[in-house]
């Protein structure tokens, strides 16, 4: 029994009824539960007003889920959001990824962290275009997902735009039209519309829509529009019968037969015609310091008529070149290739440089010249063209030939019915007797890191397997930066290299062993020479950047390293065809059985690739917008851009611009610049004038033209010079021609002026005045 004198505690001190003793047991346990229970409620660490330490299981939005803001601006309240544990606590420290999923907008943080009460907060500023924004808000570990949507509305009247700049009524002309918009900071059309009042009530009206109607003729006037605070005004000229249609816009120009005149105003030139059938081009080029960039441009006309049919000539139909190879390259592979080596390279380049500098302290009689391989020897050599460094695909190759700077091996599993020794032993010696003296006096030698003094050309059935059954392209063969690393050096092994100067290349297949594609042995010899010639330049660029120069850069930009291969490849033509650069080599030379095995092996693809780029000027170019621009028309284009700039250089001065883009201790434009000695900006100009101009007219300035081949005659087996491969676009009397340029693109707008007429045009981007990085020329060619 209790004494009534107990205390439990601070519990009161009261008598307990008479009860009985089971009946006190289960008293005295209904207490404790309940003690226990207020225990893990309150004082004990469970009050729910408090931050909770389970794992986040809800999320919910706090702030408005719809809300209105202007452009450019801070949402009102933001973003705000609740996280809570299975019980509806907050949770404290949980991280919320605000992520913009609609709209150019912007958050602050992008990573919030919720505090106490279980918030997380962040600033959302609306991007710069009106309409729909969305941010949606995550939390790890939670399902659901809180989704804010705001409109972005323009902002106030900042500018007003006025289309087209300068405004004439013709004679035959009674109306015509104004675009007015006011718009915000960002160019979002904003409200209100402006007001559109004639400065000269008698000589024109103007309605709301902007329909300009003539009452007079032979004046000008000011349409002047505002809104809110701002003004702007247009000229608009009714013209009169007889008054030239420049009149108080420009000057007439008249332009000779093959002239060019650069630094024109885009906002009205004036083209004077004396001569029925004249054919004429307005020019637009964007210079941009950014290849990747784009921008608008318009081309308005008045006064032109339709083009003049083009006069055919022929140079002759047995003057032929080939159209294609039997085998087109394939690009990308090269491009993987060279991907791989800019991502695994900068690792091992301290080791490797390391490695190659303890050789060269080695005494000369301690450094023995190793022993060249014997014809019959077996050689093992990784052809893995996949991996790196890892994973080595071991390959037993056959010593075919030996010459004094090529070891030629044949994989031994290669298909029946390839090459011969013979046919191998010519290969090697047309390494030593024209690709390596070609390469050598333009590029430098390249490194000899296994001291025998000869590069090793693999022959194996690896490369033929890379080329996937009835593909458009063919893999021809590549040079692999990882064999000029050492195998153990430390950090930074690369087991799989093979430690030696060499390619890997195609191998005749007959019957299609390797994916069913048959190669026949006269294809593949045929390119076999030209391939090598491109790859060795790509073997002498790296070798030189990693171990003689020690670039800061160890691979050039693949748009540069490349035309610098397809130069490599030109170099072996002008000598393997017994030619000359600034020759202007026209079809006739495919008369000459020499020249015509020459292109074959040497030139083809070379032509091939600008053609590719004739079809895209505009938004293509030699510059490449990135390390990874370096497809077909940008390939095209840089080779014959490089060729353009050594040709306007100096008599004897080829080898020393080779030499300089070879050698460099940086990469890209950096590299150009410096090997041309001033911004390439101008030049690339002036070549993509030439482009259009070259050959296609008389008393060109020999700026723009292209000293070494008259390729609207190559081109075309000597056809007529429209049918070149060009792209152009024609102006429509009174209509606009719009398109998109891409950083250095070009675009021909092509016009004719009746005779004794003038003929007005004006460029626009985005019905704006030009700025100073659209550079337009007008050029005559008829």
């Amino acid at each position: 029994m209790w004494n009534s004198t107990h205390s439990w505690g601070k519990e009161a001190v009261f008598p307990l009824p008479r009860i009985l003793k089971t009946d006190m047991k289960s008293y005295t346990r209904r207490r404790l539960l309940s003690l226990v229970a207020l225990c893990a409620f309150a004082a004990c660490g469970g009050d729910t007003t408090g931050p909770s330490n389970q794992p986040p299981a809800h999320l919910d939005a706090v702030a408005d889920l719809s809300r209105t803001a202007t452009v450019g601006t801070p949402v009102t309240g933001g973003i705000v959001v609740k996280v809570t544990d299975a019980g509806g606590r907050p949770v404290q420290g949980a991280t919320v990824a605000l992520a913009v999923t609609l709209g150019n907008g912007s958050t602050s943080p992008r990573l919030a962290t919720t505090d106490a009460k279980g918030q997380a907060t962040a600033t959302w500023t609306l991007g710069t275009i009106v309409g729909p924004n969305e941010v949606t808000a995550t939390v790890s570990g939670v399902g659901t997902t809180v989704k804010f949507s705001a409109t972005g509305t323009a902002g106030p009247i900042t500018n007003i735009s006025l289309s087209p700049q300068a405004a004439r009524l013709l004679p035959a002309a009674d109306t015509t039209r104004i675009t007015a918009l006011s718009l915000d900071a960002f160019g979002n059309v904003a409200t209100p519309k402006p007001t559109l009042t004639p400065r000269d009530p008698s000589l024109i009206s103007i309605d709301a829509a902007g329909l300009v109607r003539a009452l007079r003729r032979g004046a000008a006037t000011y349409v002047v529009a505002a809104a809110g605070s701002k003004v702007d005004s247009i000229l608009v000229t009714v013209l009169a019968a007889g008054q030239s249609i420049c009149t108080g816009a420009a000057n007439p120009l008249e332009l000779g037969v093959g002239q060019v005149l650069t630094g024109v105003s885009g906002s009205g030139v004036c083209v004077h015609s004396t001569t029925a059938g004249a054919e004429y081009a307005i020019v637009p080029f964007y210079d941009s310091g950014v290849p990747s960039a784009t921008t608008q441009v318009e081309v308005r006309a008045q006064g032109v008529v339709p083009l003049p049919l083009p006069v055919a000539t022929m140079i002759g139909s047995q003057m032929l070149r080939p159209i294609a190879p039997g085998l087109q390259r394939d690009e990308s592979f090269e491009s993987s290739l060279r991907d791989r080596e800019r991502a695994e390279i900068p690792t091992r380049l301290q080791s490797a440089r390391s490695w190659m500098q303890s050789r060269r302290n080695v005494s000369p009689r301690a450094a023995q010249v190793a022993a060249v391989p014997a014809v019959g020897d077996l050689l093992t050599l990784n052809a893995n063209a996949r991996d790196f460094c890892a994973n080595p695909d071991l390959r037993t190759g056959r010593v075919a030939a030996v010459t004094d700077k090529a070891v030629v091996v044949s994989d031994t599993a290669n298909p029946p019915g390839g090459f011969t020794d013979a046919e191998y032993r010519s290969i090697g010696v047309t390494f030593d007797t024209l690709i390596d003296p070609v390469d050598r006096a333009a590029f430098g030698a390249a490194t000899d890191i296994d001291n025998n003094g000869h590069v090793i050309l693999f022959f194996t059935r690896a490369v033929n397997e890379a080329t996937p059954a009835g593909a458009s392209s063919v893999v021809l063969g590549f040079f692999y930066g990882r064999d000029l690393l050492p195998k153990t050096a430390l950090p930074g092994p690369c087991t799989g290299s093979n430690v030696a100067e060499m390619f890997y290349l195609l191998v005749p297949d007959p019957t299609g062993v390797v994916n069913s594609n048959k190669r026949s042995t006269a294809q593949v010899l045929t390119l076999s020479n030209g391939t090598v010639a491109h790859e060795y330049q790509h073997l002498i660029n790296a070798s030189r950047r990693m171990y003689v120069n020690s670039a800061g850069s160890t691979q050039e930009e693949k748009w540069l390293d490349e035309g610098l291969s397809h130069t490599a490849e030109e170099l072996n033509f002008f000598r393997a065809a017994g030619r000359s650069p600034r020759a202007n080599i026209d079809a006739s030379g495919f008369s000459d059985p020499r020249f015509l095995t020459a292109y074959s092996t040497f030139e083809v693809n070379n032509f091939n690739r600008y053609k590719s780029y004739l079809a895209r000027p505009e938004v293509q170019s030699p510059i490449g917008s990135d390390a990874l621009d370096d497809d077909l028309p940008t390939r095209g284009a840089i080779w014959n851009f490089l060729r353009y700039a050594a040709d306007h250089l100096p008599a004897g001065q080829e080898d020393t611009f080779w030499q300089a883009l070879a050698n460099s201790k940086t990469s890209g434009i950096a590299n150009l610049t410096a090997a041309l000695g001033a911004p390439s900006g101008p030049l690339v100009r002036d070549w993509a004038i030439s482009v259009f101009m070259d050959d296609n007219a008389a008393n060109v300035d020999p700026r723009f033209q292209q000293p070494s081949w008259n390729l609207r005659s190559a081109l075309t087996n000597g056809g007529t010079s429209v049918a070149f491969p060009l792209s152009t676009r024609t102006l429509v009397d009174n209509a606009v021609s719009s398109t998109t340029l891409g950083g250095n693109g070009i675009a021909f707008y092509r016009f004719s002026v009746p005779s004794g007429q003038d003929a007005l045009l004006s460029v626009t981007s985005g019905n704006q005045p030009v700025g100073t990085t659209i550079q337009v020329a007008v050029v005559r060619v008829r």
